[in-house]
C-alpha cells in the first residue's frame, strides 16, 4: 500500500507561522525529513549568482551538489525575494519547486518531507499536481503585522508594505483555494493541526484505481486495493456481459414510434463514440441532451453537430419538468450548505452528508437532504426524465456512453457481486419497463478504441479540455461546488467515478489523477447557478 503523499509543503502570508508550523510538524510525523527553500536554494544560488549555468537542469543538479555548511553568510529578506524573481525569470516559474521536489528525492529517500518556505501560487499548483499535501496559514491582519514586526522589526507601515509587495508578487491569498487543509494560526492550536494533517497524510491510496482512505465510503483492504477494485477483480464476469449484449441487440426493432432507441449525448468523446456505435449496430436511434438549465450552452450546438455528422435526429429535453417537490427542498437545501462559511462544524456537515448522500442514493428516496455530490442530486432527476422520454418517444432502450457499469449487486445464491451494463427501469406495474445502457462497460471499450472511432470522424478535442476531464468541467452546478467540496471533504467530489473508470479499464490511473488535480478557479456560487437556472 502506498502512502498517498510525498509531503506537507507549506504556504502562507508573511508573518503567519509558516516557519514555525514546518519545524513543528517534521518533529510530529516520525522519521520526516525537513526542508526550507532559503537555506537549501535560495542562499546557496545567491553565492554563486556569478557562476550560474545557462539551463534548469544543470541549475538544479548544481545545487543538489553544494551543501549549506559551504555557505556562511546569509542574504537579507529583500535580497531573497528578489533573487527568487531573478531565478524564475532566468530559468522558469517553478525552479525553486522542481529544485526542492529533487533535493527531497535525492538527499531524503523515501522520507516523508516537510517544506517551507516557498512562495507562489504557481507553485503551489506544481506541488500539488506532484504529490504534495498543501497546507495553508492565515492570521487576521493585526496579528501579522505584530509578528512580522517583532521578527523583521519593522514598523506598521512596513509590515503593511511588506505584505502587498508579496501578494502583488506571489499571489499567496490565490493558494488558500487549492489548499488541502486551511488554518488560521490565531484560532487553531497546533495540536488540531497535526491531527488533521496526519489523519490525511497517513491515508492510503488504492494501488489500482484513484481512491484513497480519505473518502470515508472508501476501505483500502489488505490486499493494497479498495473495496471496489477488489470486488471487481474477484467477481468480474465477461460472460454476463456477453448476454447483455445479445439482449441490447435483440431490441433493434422494438420501437413502438420512429425509434428503438435513445442515445444521450454531449458532444463529447464519449458519446460521440456511443451513438457512432449504435448506428453500426444497425439501431434507429433518437440522439439527445438533457437541459437541466445548468449545463454549459455550447454543449447543445456541439452535439446537435455530432448527431447530424451521423444522420440521426436530435431532441434538446428539458428535463426540469421532472423535478418534484421533494428535489427542489435538496437543491434549496445543497445551495444552503454550499453558501456556509468554511469552519470545522461545516467541514464536519460535509462530511456527514456526504454519508447521507451515498446511503440515499436511489431515485426512489424521497429524503429531503443536502447533497455534496451535485452528480447524485442531478441523477434523481434525470432517470425520470430517462423513463419518462422513453415512452414518450416508443424506444425501450436509453443508451449511454458512461464508463463504468450501471448496476453492482450481490448474488442471493452464490454470495458473488454481478457488474451489470443494463439497468432496469419499471417505476409503474402497468408501464412496461425501460432499459438504461451503460455502452462502454458493455463492450469493455478502453479510451484507444474510443480514440480510434474519433479519429475516423475527425473530431478532436475542444480547445483548453483534456480527454479526461472531471464533471465540473460539463457541468456548472458541479463547477460551482467543486473547490469547497474537494477542500471540505478532503478529496475530489468526483474521485469515485473517475476511480470506477480505472477500475473498468477505461482510463489509466494517472489519466484520472491528472483530471482530478485540475482546478477550475469558477467565480459563481451553487445558490448562482441554480437560480439563473431557475431550479430554486
Amino acid at each position: 500500500m502506498a502512502n498517498r503523499y510525498k509531503g506537507v509543503a507549506v504556504f502562507g502570508a508573511p508573518g503567519s507561522g509558516k516557519t514555525t508550523v514546518a519545524k513543528a510538524l517534521s518533529r510530529a510525523f516520525p522519521r520526516a525529513g525537513y526542508i526550507e527553500a532559503f537555506d537549501y536554494v535560495l542562499n546557496l544560488a545567491a553565492s554563486i549568482r556569478d557562476n550560474l549555468p545557462g539551463s534548469e537542469e544543470k541549475f538544479i543538479r548544481k545545487i543538489a551538489g553544494f551543501s549549506q555548511k559551504a555557505v556562511s553568510k546569509k542574504i537579507s529578506r529583500e535580497k531573497a525575494r528578489d533573487f527568487f524573481i531573478y531565478l524564475r525569470n532566468r530559468y522558469s516559474r517553478a525552479v525553486i519547486v522542481k529544485t526542492l521536489d529533487y533535493l527531497c528525492r535525492k538527499k531524503f529517500p523515501g522520507k516523508f518531507m516537510i517544506i517551507s518556505g516557498i512562495r507562489g501560487y504557481k507553485n503551489a499548483v506544481y506541488l500539488k499536481k506532484h504529490g504534495y499535501l498543501i497546507l495553508y496559514l492565515k492570521a487576521p491582519w493585526k496579528s501579522l503585522v505584530r509578528r512580522l514586526s517583532a521578527r523583521e522589526k519593522f514598523s506598521k507601515k512596513s509590515a503593511e508594505k511588506e505584505r502587498a509587495i508579496e501578494e502583488r508578487l506571489f499571489s499567496t491569498n490565490k493558494v488558500e483555494k487549492i489548499a488541502h487543509f486551511s488554518f488560521d494560526t490565531d484560532a487553531t492550536p497546533l495540536r488540531a493541526v497535526f491531527t488533521q494533517i496526519k489523519a490525511l497524510a497517513e491515508e492510503k491510496e488504492c494501488l489500482k484505481c484513484a481512491n484513497t482512505s480519505a473518502n470515508p465510503a472508501v476501505h483500502i483492504r489488505k490486499s493494497g486495493l479498495c473495496d471496489v477494485c477488489e470486488k471487481y477483480k474477484l467477481n468480474f464476469d465477461k460472460t454476463h456481459l456477453e448476454k447483455e449484449l445479445r439482449f441490447l441487440l435483440s431490441q433493434k426493432g422494438t420501437g413502438t414510434g420512429r425509434y428503438d432507441a435513445m442515445v444521450g449525448i454531449s458532444g463529447g468523446k464519449d458519446s460521440t463514440a456511443t451513438l457512432y456505435t449504435v448506428c453500426g449496430f444497425g439501431f434507429k436511434p433518437l440522439a439527445f441532451s438533457l437541459d437541466t438549465g445548468y449545463y454549459p450552452k455550447h454543449i447543445f450546438g456541439r452535439a446537435m453537430r455530432v448527431a447530424g455528422k451521423l444522420h440521426t435526429d436530435f431532441k434538446k429535453i428539458d428535463v426540469r419538468k421532472y423535478i418534484r417537490p421533494a428535489d427542489r427542498v435538496s437543491f434549496h437545501k445543497t445551495a444552503g450548505l454550499y453558501a456556509g462559511k468554511d469552519s470545522a462544524e461545516l467541514k464536519e456537515k460535509f462530511r456527514r452528508w456526504y454519508g447521507e448522500g451515498r446511503r440515499h442514493y436511489s431515485v426512489k428516496c424521497g429524503h429531503k437532504i443536502p447533497f455534496i455530490r451535485t452528480c447524485q442530486l442531478c441523477r434523481r432527476v434525470i432517470i425520470r426524465a430517462y423513463y419518462g422520454e422513453a415512452l414518450k418517444y416508443g424506444a425501450r432502450v436509453i443508451i449511454l456512453g458512461i464508463n463504468e457499469w450501471a448496476g453492482l449487486s450481490q448474488s442471493t445464491g452464490s454470495k458473488k457481486f454481478v457488474f451489470s451494463a443494463i439497468r432496469r427501469l419499471k417505476p409503474f406495474k402497468n408501464k412496461p419497463p425501460v432499459y438504461v445502457i451503460h455502452l462502454p462497460f458493455l463492450l469493455q471499450r478502453k479510451l484507444k478504441d474510443t480514440n480510434r472511432i474519433l479519429k475516423k470522424l475527425g473530431w478532436r478535442v475542444p480547445r483548453g479540455e483534456k480527454l479526461v476531464e472531471s464533471n465540473a468541467n460539463s457541468c456548472l452546478f458541479a463547477r460551482a461546488a467543486e473547490n469547497k467540496a474537494r477542500r471540505l471533504l478532503g478529496f475530489h467530489p468526483d474521485t469515485s467515478r473517475l476511480a470506477r473508470e480505472v477500475t473498468a479499464g477505461f482510463i489509466t490511473k494517472k489519466q484520472a489523477k491528472r483530471a482530478l488535480a485540475k482546478t477550475h478557479n469558477y467565480p459563481h456560487s451553487v445558490e448562482f447557478i441554480l437560480k439563473k437556472a431557475k431550479v430554486i
